[in-house]
């Protein structure tokens, strides 16, 4: 989650490289206020880790079997699925995260009639680098097998990632670059393509915040020079354009829901919608809508940057919130994913103040007052109806 730096003048470009993956059938799915909330993180314990891998069943009931059909997503059975969740940051910037990971976490969001939880990750502690970080991975698959356990999907999202490994990656995760990078970023979605590629409970959101490139660029990226939103200074590395890399993950997990997110810090998807793609086979198309101090994202801008592409191709708001921790923005926001069909996942499952913002007041579920309130009655009346 990050406020966007969008760039009027960027052209819509078609998505050849996109349309021949969908023709062959193998194409697939802000940066957080971390310096807030870096101090709250380290003061976390560490998550009680039930198992070290998702134990998948041989053979899931068909309520678990998500996949895409059409502009929505659906069960075995071929019934429509709203997702509806949290995310459940911090585990982009601080190796153990804040701590609340643990099967009692994720059956509090169920209260709230949430069915997903959004974890996001840092490429560089996944990679364990500089040996800093090295039961990074079993904290991930534990917190995804304890969220499976509490009866909820899981989208696993690469927030940071760090192509020039800098001596500071090792200890804050990197940071948020425009796009993937051709090496490290693949690499992770490999290994966990190849941990979840039989578990369809588990969907991949493949880069959470593309930003500050063109719709060319994101078809097939290139060399990107940029100081990621957080260094002092620019550095230069080769980026994967998202079809590219959706296709290596497809090349491992075959039928697991992927997502791709959009440009504006993955706000919008109007460059999707020009390119006139055919429908997709198991992909989601990602949206950010907050309520930035003057930026685009408000109500009147939605149809033209998420809504009318929802029209043709299946989107999901992996993120949204209001910064001034009131109803009203999410109040439109809640009623046009509704009217559209779309899946939808608040920012962020976590303790705080408004400049996260923040859903809960304090770790036992208690929500905060009146965003969280808010946003628990909407998805229990969700919950309600399904």
């Amino acid at each position: 989650m990050k406020q966007p730096s969008t760039d009027p003048s960027l052209q819509r470009v078609g998505f050849g490289v996109v349309i021949t993956l969908v023709a062959v059938s193998v194409i697939i799915g802000g940066m957080v206020h971390a310096t807030n909330a870096l101090h709250v993180a380290a003061s976390q314990p560490t998550p009680a880790l039930i198992s070290t891998l998702s134990d998948v069943p041989a053979k899931l009931p068909p309520r678990d079997m998500l996949a895409v059909q059409g502009k929505r997503i659906v069960d075995g059975d071929g019934k429509p699925v709203v997702l509806v969740g949290a995310t459940d940051y911090s585990l982009e910037f601080t190796c153990k995260g804040d701590g609340h990971f643990q099967l009692a976490d994720y059956q509090a969001m169920r209260t709230w009639g949430m069915n997903t939880v959004r974890i996001t990750l840092s490429s560089a502690f996944w990679r364990n680098l500089d040996g800093r970080c090295a039961d990074y991975t079993a904290t991930v698959t534990a917190a995804v097998a304890n969220a499976e356990a509490a009866g909820l999907f899981v989208i696993l999202a690469l927030q940071w990632d760090a192509p020039f490994s800098l001596p500071q990656d090792a200890t804050n995760g990197g940071a948020q670059c425009p796009l993937p990078d051709a090496k490290y970023d693949v690499q992770f979605w490999q290994d966990i393509a190849e941990i979840y590629q039989s578990d369809p409970r588990v969907l991949f959101d493949l880069f959470s915040e593309p930003h500050d490139i063109d719709w060319s660029e994101w078809e097939t990226g290139g060399m990107i020079t940029s100081a990621c939103a957080l260094y002092p200074l620019p550095h230069t590395y080769q980026a994967i354009g998202m079809p590219a890399l959706a296709m290596k993950v497809r090349t491992i997990a075959t039928s697991n829901v992927i997502i791709l997110s959009g440009l504006g810090w993955g706000y919008d998807l109007s460059g999707i919608e020009a390119s006139g793609l055919a429908p997709t086979s198991n992909v989601l198309y990602g949206t950010h809508p907050f309520n930035h101090t003057g930026d685009n994202q408000q109500p009147d801008d939605w149809p033209r940057a998420f809504g009318s592409i929802a029209a043709s191709l299946p989107v999901i708001a992996t993120e949204f919130g209001s910064y001034d921790c009131q109803t009203s923005y999410n109040a439109k926001a809640i009623a046009y994913f509704e009217q559209l069909h779309v899946s939808f996942i608040a920012w962020a499952w976590t303790a705080g103040s408004c400049d996260v913002p923040s859903l809960l007041s304090n770790w036992s579920g208690t929500p905060s007052v009146p965003y969280g309130v808010y946003i628990r009655q909407q998805m229990l009346k969700l919950a309600a109806k399904s």
